[in-house]
């Protein structure tokens, strides 16, 4: 599979974590929501953000979905374990957002991999 499709993919991932998250962050701001709230959408954010990146790689791909969409999460994850490094706020938790983002892309990729071949 082409570079190009993962980078594709993770756009798909990307712009809608960050609209999402600013606006989420924006209304914490401005304390629209409170802290019991902003826990779970942040978790809502990243489960929707890595599902649309799944499904993505998986329509532009041809077989195997749930392998294109494995790499993809190793690919997010690698990035957020930079950010977390260099942050130096990696915790226990984090592992738990890690099996979040490698389950919903893998089944993103499954469901958009499907929808490919019945269209």
């Amino acid at each position: 599979m082409k570079l190009i499709n993962y980078l594709k993919a993770f756009l798909y991932f990307f712009i809608p974590f960050i609209v999402l998250l600013f606006i989420t962050t924006l209304l914490y701001y401005f304390n629209l929501i409170n802290n019991n709230i902003m826990k779970y959408l942040k978790i809502i954010i990243i489960i929707l953000s890595t599902f649309i990146s799944g499904f993505k790689i998986g329509k532009l791909s041809t077989n195997k979905g749930y392998l294109k969409g494995i790499i993809l999460s190793l690919i997010i994850i690698f990035i957020f374990f930079i950010i977390s490094l260099i942050t130096k706020s990696f915790k226990p938790t984090t592992l738990i957002y890690y099996l979040i983002i490698i389950i919903t892309t893998t089944l993103g990729s499954i469901l958009g991999i499907n929808k490919n071949h019945h269209v």
